[in-house]
């Protein structure tokens, strides 16, 4: 079976915003109910297949991002890999509005939708946008900081700002930089004014999605240009990736998101690639003992290199050599069993089981004193009745990634003015 066709688990997201008025003042709060679903005819273990390849995929581009950046060869706005998206949500651009399903990704930051006239544009399951038909469309200035903001995606006047977005994996899109209504559901309430976003007439690469939202820290992303309207905050808290498709839990934006009894660290900001959410890692402990990671394995460098990254759209949690293998023989050490082939799902801690296992506790520890205590079912996932495997791999890299695996049922504040992120333990499905 070919798994890089597999969509998987998808989550797809549904919200009103109240349209922004111009004072500064003006703050509003926003829900957005999440549904993670399969794509397909699947079983379980073939879509979490699908998703190990994925997160593969991401992390290699990451790393790949990373270094190139490091090395002054991509631009710091350029995105990652848009593969073939873990989440989705249901937008409608202009007026009249014109509904797509669009990519949510936080490790990037341009907000796009293909454009009529096409110049090369895929098929997508929805119409494809046309500006021409649209009351509330406008094209950004050249001189605007939104367009500076592009930097080298930034091509060129005609006679307004046009851009070429290159993704990781060789998807791209292209087009002219633009003002536009967004808005969800119906209702005069749902509607975003003046969000900038790219109208691409030139698109290769994706699959039916007709668009992406970016939710990463640079001046382009959806969170940075709502701004002090959301008092520059969300939060999510993301179903087991064993829930039924039927339960729900929220994305919020705004006064909402505030987080009682939470935890709360600093985020780290990588000046080098500005568009990551990065977390202090100081080490892992295993039944409350500290695995033998050297110090500084996790700390982000003064050259952009290392550090890890929370990201809601890599479904495994992808560690460096020098911490992966000491906590995977960590873990062996504490868990009685043999360990057997995981190939079958790409993952490489397995264990053959035919009743109740006993696992460790396993923690993350932040600068601080912080910690962030793991369910078992936030690291181990149970593939079949008599197949269980780690939910974490290595990587040769020097970045490493927390996914969304290790994130669900917490719920997660991110405040970008405090620079801070936020847990909490919740059973998600009840918010």
């Amino acid at each position: 079976m070919e798994y890089s066709k597999l969509l998987g688990v998808v989550a797809f997201i549904c919200f009103s915003i109240p349209m922004i008025a111009s004072s500064s003042d003006v703050h509003f709060k926003l829900r957005v109910n999440l549904t993670r679903r399969s794509e397909g005819d699947f079983n379980f273990t073939e879509r979490l297949s699908g998703a190990v390849d994925r997160s593969k995929i991401r992390m290699n581009m990451i790393e790949a991002f990373v270094n190139q950046r490091i090395a002054g060869q991509l631009d710091a706005e350029t995105p990652i890999h848009v593969g073939n998206g873990e989440f989705l949500m249901n937008v409608a651009v202009g007026t009249p509005s014109v509904s797509f399903e669009a990519i949510v990704d936080t490790g990037s930051d341009l907000i796009w939708t293909q454009c009529r006239p096409c110049r090369n544009c895929y098929t997508q399951s929805t119409p494809i946008f046309d500006p021409s038909k649209s009351s509330t469309y406008s094209t950004v200035p050249c001189t605007n900081s939104l367009c500076n903001a592009l930097k080298r995606s930034k091509t060129g006047c005609n006679p307004d700002c046009m851009f070429n977005y290159r993704y990781g994996d060789g998807s791209e899109t292209s087009g002219d930089l633009a003002y536009e209504s967004f808005s969800i559901g119906s209702g005069s309430d749902s509607m975003v004014a003046g969000i900038t976003f790219g109208c691409g007439h030139d698109n290769q690469g994706f699959s039916h999605d007709g668009g992406l939202v970016g939710l990463g820290r640079g001046p382009l992303s959806l969170i940075s240009q709502l701004g002090s309207k959301v008092d520059n905050k969300f939060s999510y808290c993301l179903l087991s990736i064993t829930d039924s498709p039927s339960q729900t839990s929220p994305l919020i934006f705004g006064e909402g998101a505030s987080l009682s009894g939470a935890n709360t660290i600093p985020l780290i900001k990588n000046i080098v690639v500005p568009s990551f959410w990065y977390i202090p890692v100081t080490g892992v402990t295993l039944n409350g003992e500290p695995v033998n990671i050297p110090s500084g394995t996790f700390d982000l460098q003064p050259s952009g290199a290392g550090g890890m990254i929370i990201d809601s759209g890599t479904t495994l949690t992808y560690l460096v050599e020098a911490a992966y293998s000491p906590v995977k023989e960590a873990i062996k050490a504490a868990i009685d069993l043999t360990p057997t082939d995981g190939s079958s799902v790409g993952l490489d801690l397995c264990y053959q089981t035919s009743g109740q296992v006993t696992l460790p506790s396993l923690t993350f520890n932040f600068k601080g004193g912080v910690n962030y205590e793991l369910p078992p079912e936030n690291f181990f996932i149970q593939i079949s009745n008599n197949l269980l495997c780690l939910a974490m791999k290595g990587t040769s890299g020097k970045v490493s990634i927390f996914g969304n695996i290790q994130q669900q049922n917490f719920q997660i504040l991110y405040d970008n003015a405090q620079n801070t992120l936020s847990f909490k333990p919740t059973e998600c499905d009840s918010l």
